[in-house]
């Protein structure tokens, strides 16, 4: 409750004011015009007094100074505030009484009421208040702007320029705290690093500074390992830029330096294995025609060369191996056609020895070259029997011994050859008599026409002392024919004569008479016949004691 004179707060039973000493008057609320800065207590229900309404001025609050009222107002007495004196009679006025008013219901003030004073009481609430909330704005803001806060807000909006400047400006205290945090965090840097959310450059200087703001901690080599993801990372770009271009061993070389911590190396791999499938039918196609067109050394480069990219690839393996039997067989069908027109001009040799020196090894060769062999052996097998059907012996074995030049030691070419040289011609004069005189001369004889004459049997005739020679061989039944040339020698005497006789096995089957120094050579072609012994006599006649006969059997010889 207000007193309405000067504002002074009063206790609800109060009747008087303690400021001013007016009485307490009781008014109901103007229901039109409230009051425009404090409502007016209600007044006691048990006072029957009813005050007038006096409306208080509505600048109160303004700031506007209330002008002073009359010196006399304070003094307390009602005339002195133009007020009856029966009103104020100056007793205590009980609760119950009556206060008598004016017909017309007003209460008139005659003067201003007194100036209201001011309280500043509520100071003490409210400067309290102002402080504490200074106090605590001025504490946030601190808080706020503290390094370690700015460097925990920079964390969080991954804002490494920021971070990187507020390191040094941590105490060690606060460094210490965040070790573990540190740890995290170089993950994360290099997580988004490697996911492309942050640059190289940054990521890089910020890991670079917490290495050495943190030595401790596990971030130690955290900056070569983003240092290696980005190269990485650049050699993942560089293999899509040579893929482009066309360098497929430059591209799979470079993907394959993309290391497995970088998010590329599953593209890579993948990519890797796109390309080399992609490479690998281009070179198999290109090697393919190579060998369309019997181009088997150039095919087998394109393979090979191939294996600095695929590696040991299994399919390149494998056409390596089809090209490698593709081209022995076009080898070995070109070898053998080459030899086959050789043997069609009879030149057996020739084709054998193609096959023989061949630069590949292949059964069809061997076999070629055994069938060659044996159709060359029966050919010079009849062609030595056709000279030996003619007694010709010497010469089929010299188309034998020529055989085993291509052949070589050939049981059946060896065979034949001692078979045909059995049947050699063989001198008598190579050979030892069994009988009678050995008649071999080393000398060569000289007919009356000058004719010389060798590898003979030499008779030498006297009257009385010799007049017969005989010698005698044995064949054994392996020559047909005994041959030979009968000449006089020039030596001899013109009276002297000589008589040939040849008996085999005993029995006489050659003979000629009249031999002399004048006759002409009489060539010897006795059959013999498989004989076992051959005996040959020659018997002069001498016209003088002086007389004296040389008969010669040139080139006697066994032969078949």
């Amino acid at each position: 409750m207000f007193c309405i004179y000067c504002g002074a707060t009063l206790p609800p039973d109060a009747e008087k004011c303690t400021i001013c000493g007016n009485l307490v008057v009781l008014s109901e609320p103007v229901k039109d015009e409230p009051a425009a800065t404090e409502p007016v207590a209600p007044a006691p229900e048990e006072s029957v007094l009813e005050e007038p309404v006096l409306q208080e001025p509505e600048d109160l609050d303004s700031g506007e100074q209330i002008p002073d009222m009359p010196g006399d107002l304070d003094s307390g007495a009602p005339e002195a505030r133009g007020l009856p004196e029966d009103i104020y009679s100056g007793e205590q006025l009980s609760a119950d009484a009556a206060v008598p008013g004016y017909d017309d219901g007003y209460v008139y003030e005659e003067e201003l009421p007194p100036r209201r004073k001011r309280s500043f009481k509520w100071l003490l609430i409210v400067v309290p208040i102002v402080l504490a909330v200074a106090g605590t704005v001025i504490g946030i803001l601190s808080w706020y702007n503290a390094p370690m806060q700015k460097f925990t807000r920079a964390l969080d909006a991954y804002d490494y320029s920021a971070v990187t400047q507020m390191l040094p400006r941590l105490s060690d205290a606060e460094r210490a705290s965040l070790y573990t945090k540190m740890e995290k965090y170089a993950e994360t840097v290099y997580d988004r690093y490697n996911r492309g959310e942050a640059e190289y450059g940054d990521s890089y200087e910020l890991l670079d500074r917490l290495q050495r703001l943190f030595p401790d901690a596990k971030v130690n080599g955290a900056a070569d390992r983003i240092a290696a993801l980005k190269v990485s990372k650049d050699a993942f770009r560089e293999g899509q830029k040579l893929e482009q271009q066309g360098d497929i061993a430059g591209a799979i070389g470079r993907y394959g330096e993309v290391i497995r911590e970088d998010t590329n190396y599953d593209a890579a791999q993948k990519q890797i294995e796109a390309i080399k499938a992609a490479y690998k039918a281009q070179v198999l196609e290109e090697a393919q025609k190579c060998a369309d067109a019997k181009d088997f050394p150039g095919a087998k480069a394109v393979l090979e060369n191939s294996a600095a990219i695929l590696g040991d690839d299994a399919d390149i393996a494998e056409k390596l191996e089809s090209l490698g039997q593709a081209e022995l067989d076009d080898y070995v069908e070109n070898l053998l056609k080459t030899a086959k027109t050789l043997v069609d001009d009879n030149d057996y040799a020739g084709a054998i020895g193609l096959l023989t020196d061949a630069t590949k090894k292949d059964p069809r060769i061997d076999k070629q070259i055994e069938a060659y062999q044996d159709e060359y052996r029966e050919k010079r097998l009849e062609e030595a029997a056709k000279h030996a059907e003619v007694s010709d012996y010497e010469e089929a074995v010299a188309v034998l011994e020529k055989a085993r030049e291509l052949l070589g030691d050939d049981a059946e070419i060896l065979a034949k050859i001692e078979e045909y040289k059995s049947l050699y011609p063989v001198r008598l004069i190579d050979l030892s008599p069994i009988g009678g005189a050995d008649c071999a001369s080393g000398w060569t004889a000289t007919d009356i026409s000058g004719n010389t004459y060798s590898s003979g049997l030499s008779f030498t005739l006297y009257p009385i002392l010799v007049t017969s020679v005989a010698t005698e061989y044995a064949p054994y039944g392996q020559y047909r024919l005994l041959s030979g040339t009968w000449v006089v020698e020039s030596d001899s005497t013109d009276d002297f004569s000589a008589t040939v006789r040849i008996y085999v096995d005993g029995s006489l089957q050659y003979e000629v008479s009249a031999l002399t120094r004048n006759s002409q050579p009489i060539d010897l072609n006795l059959q013999i016949g498989g004989a076992q012994t051959v005996r040959i006599e020659v018997d002069g006649a001498f016209g003088s004691p002086r007389a004296s006969g040389y008969v010669y059997l040139a080139g006697a010889t066994f032969r078949n």
